[in-house]
């Protein structure tokens, strides 16, 4: 049986703890623990958001009460300058959406839009993508690494208790494409 870890404090290590037997987190499993606490704490599994300070095997913190705030500014994330949250979304190449640990980006006309962190440091060179994200559970407020000490953490009040929804990502209509001399 998995255990839900609850986030009344912030520890610096957490104790040591049952192993998840999903690989994969579910809405499902998502929606039951909303229901029975505001904050909670979750596995992480992947590499893609190392950069912002979420690594793989590691363990954040959210709240359900909390969502991230449109970007104040360009940096790595996990410092304050870039919110990250726990999203369901469709990564580009899947067919089916998942429950993510992605930075938000902001809105694009009526799209949430997050994405990816990836340490581009450690010799991996895989590009960073953004996606919709169909749903926003709520906000990312503490990162621990694999052996459970803490990397970051933000109060949670410090969080809008609403999502934007005004467009916040500025782009322009192409239109026709520019012939280029060869």
């Amino acid at each position: 049986m998995n255990r839900i870890f609850e986030c009344s404090g912030i520890p610096q290590i957490l104790e040591p703890r049952q192993e998840i037997v999903a690989k994969h987190l579910t809405i499902d499993m998502v929606e039951t623990v909303m229901k029975q606490s505001t904050h909670a704490i979750f596995p992480v599994s992947g590499d893609c958001m190392e950069r912002a300070g979420v690594v793989d095997r590691g363990w954040v913190a959210v709240d359900f009460t909390r969502f991230p705030a449109l970007p104040r500014y360009r940096s790595e994330g996990g410092n304050g300058s870039a919110d990250l949250c726990m999203c369901y979304a469709v990564y580009p190449g899947q067919r089916r959406p998942a429950v993510m640990v992605k930075a938000y980006i902001g809105v694009l006309g009526p799209w949430q839009m997050v994405g990816t962190r990836y340490d581009m440091s450690k010799g991996k060179h895989r590009m960073n993508c953004s996606m919709e994200a169909q749903r926003i559970f709520g906000v990312i407020f503490a990162s621990w690494d694999a052996d459970g000490r803490l990397l970051w953490q933000r109060d949670p009040d410090s969080f809008p208790e609403q999502l934007g929804t005004a467009p916040s990502i500025r782009g322009g209509n192409l239109g026709d494409p520019i012939p280029i001399r060869m």
